[in-house]
């Protein structure tokens, strides 16, 4: 419904709103996982009607207020509200066609005809579980209360003071609950992020994208974008972490679980980039603040982001012969840009970009285990291929090289273990034993993301958005210098369920 006052019709540009946040809500909906709706015109606003099959009872009731009071404290705004009253199954509802007759009738507020704007084939059913994921999206449950003796954080005057814009603020749960008016997390949407001081003044933030932690807490994360502790962890300090069931686990260090190869004792991050890594590592969601970075540089591209990610957190699992990436889509869509760009949040001690010749890598003596290889638009030899296939086919040892010196002496080189290869070409970079290899990901080309690469290149030379900060990039290194620092075997539960519609090619 549009804001209006009671009893009368709603103007052009207040139905005009309504209908249009009507389109945002479906849209963001339909990434949840909800199917098409039928959309109607009121006559006054908009209506988003889905199929659910419950039966009518307290428990169902309570789900869709709950579903309701999400979309409300989300989308809810001084110029549009969602209407929470709906929630119970004996409702009086709009006979489309009929004319909607609130006040007067003037030429500002018009009484309008209501009618359907668009409707499925077939009105699909919402699955239970997808009601229950937006119900319980927001945090209901006050969190545990700050530790005694600290001083307590008013959220509003520090939203206030640290300059985060508000677009609205509503009661929630006994607290108050602040919709900003940018996403600080993510540079590749602009809304969804909330941040909710609850009654007993704990604090939850976060954003209702799923692409940035569907409602995770992000609180820790904001603190550290916006605040330079008073006291920076001492070099000295043991950093200690809680584990499930109250267990002080230490931090991973590098004299610990180390990745064979790696030089000993290299050089930490500074410690404030270390110690903003560990917070986000520990309380966050680390994998939505290196994609959310990356995206301030690179528009779009999301799931070749990911890709890029996996690959390199490949590198501290024990069981495995790596995740490499192939990149494929036409020229000057963005596949170097999307490569160079996941490289730089990489240790610079840890990836490796430009032509080599074809044994060149086992004569580097500089080469770290875990390092990062970017092939750009290089045609790859066939004896750089047979490399590639080695390295890979014995990702967790080193690759060995012999050859004899000029006084004819055997010398024995080798490719430290646990590298990562990314090729980014316009065709096939190599054989299939070299394609099977790899995990092939498109680079997006549609018309949409041209457009909105035209719009971020346009910000970016106009200053009104310049990326994302250097402190950012150097946390994400730090982030991937600690994820380094160990190496784990992981175990896939549910394995033994898994199917596939074919099962001669065994590598993949």
């Amino acid at each position: 419904d549009p804001v209006r006052p009671s009893g009368v019709s709603s103007t052009d540009a207040e139905h005009a709103a309504a209908i249009d946040a009507a389109g945002r809500i479906a849209g963001y909906l339909a990434g949840q996982g909800f199917p098409e709706p039928l959309i109607a015109d009121s006559g006054n606003g908009a209506h988003l009607l889905y199929r659910i099959d419950l039966a009518n009872d307290e428990a169902a009731t309570g789900l869709v207020k709950g579903v309701l009071a999400t979309l409300n404290a989300l989308f809810s705004s001084d110029v549009i509200t969602v209407d929470t009253a709906n929630h119970n199954a004996a409702r009086i509802w709009k006979l489309y066609g009929t004319v909607s007759r609130k006040g007067d009738f003037t030429p500002e507020r018009p009484h309008r005809r209501s009618g359907i704007i668009s409707a499925p084939a077939e009105i699909e059913i919402v699955p239970t579980e997808r009601l229950q994921a937006i119900a319980g999206l927001l945090p209901r449950d006050e969190p545990p209360r700050r530790k005694k003796g600290g001083r307590g954080i008013d959220l509003a005057s520090w939203l206030l003071s640290h300059g985060v814009a508000v677009r609205s603020t509503k009661p929630w749960n006994g607290g108050t609950l602040y919709a900003l008016e940018e996403c600080p997390f993510s540079g590749a949407h602009k809304d969804g992020a909330f941040a909710i001081q609850f009654a007993n003044g704990a604090i939850h933030a976060g954003c209702h994208h799923a692409s940035c932690g569907g409602g995770a807490q992000r609180w820790p994360e904001l603190r550290t974008m916006h605040e330079t502790p008073a006291k920076k962890e001492g070099s000295g300090e043991r950093r200690v972490s809680r584990a499930p069931g109250g267990k002080e686990i230490e931090a991973p260090s590098a004299a610990k679980n180390s990745i064979p190869g790696v030089a000993k004792n290299p050089a930490p991050p500074p410690d404030e980039y270390r110690r903003r890594a560990l917070e986000i590592l520990r309380t966050g969601d680390a994998l939505a603040f290196i994609l959310d970075t990356f995206n301030k540089t690179h528009v779009g591209d999301r799931t070749v982001a990911e890709c890029l990610a996996y690959s390199v957190a490949s590198r501290s699992v024990e069981n495995t012969n790596g995740l490499h990436v192939s990149i494929s889509g036409n020229s000057g869509k963005g596949k170097t840009h999307a490569c160079t760009t996941m490289l730089n949040l990489i240790p610079e001690n840890s990836r490796l970009k430009g032509t080599v010749s074809d044994r060149a890598l086992y004569y580097d003596d500089d080469l770290r285990a875990g390092t990062v290889f970017l092939f750009d638009d290089v045609s790859l030899s066939d004896d750089l291929q047979e490399v590639l296939k080695s390295a890979t086919a014995n990702f967790c040892e080193p690759i060995e090289h012999r050859t004899v010196t000029t006084e004819r002496k055997l010398r024995v080189c080798t490719i430290p273990p646990r590298c990562i290869w990314w090729l980014a070409k316009v065709e096939d970079p190599g054989d299939d034993q070299v394609m099977n290899r790899m995990l092939t990901v498109w680079i997006d080309d549609s018309i949409e993301q041209d457009r909105q690469v035209f719009e971020h290149i346009k910000n970016h030379e106009s200053k009104y958005d310049r990326g994302p900060t250097p402190d950012d990039i150097q946390v994400c290194r730090a982030i991937w210098e600690v994820v380094g620092e160990e190496v784990c075997e992981v175990t896939i539960p549910f394995a033994r369920q898994i199917g596939s519609s074919t099962t001669q090619n065994r590598r993949n």
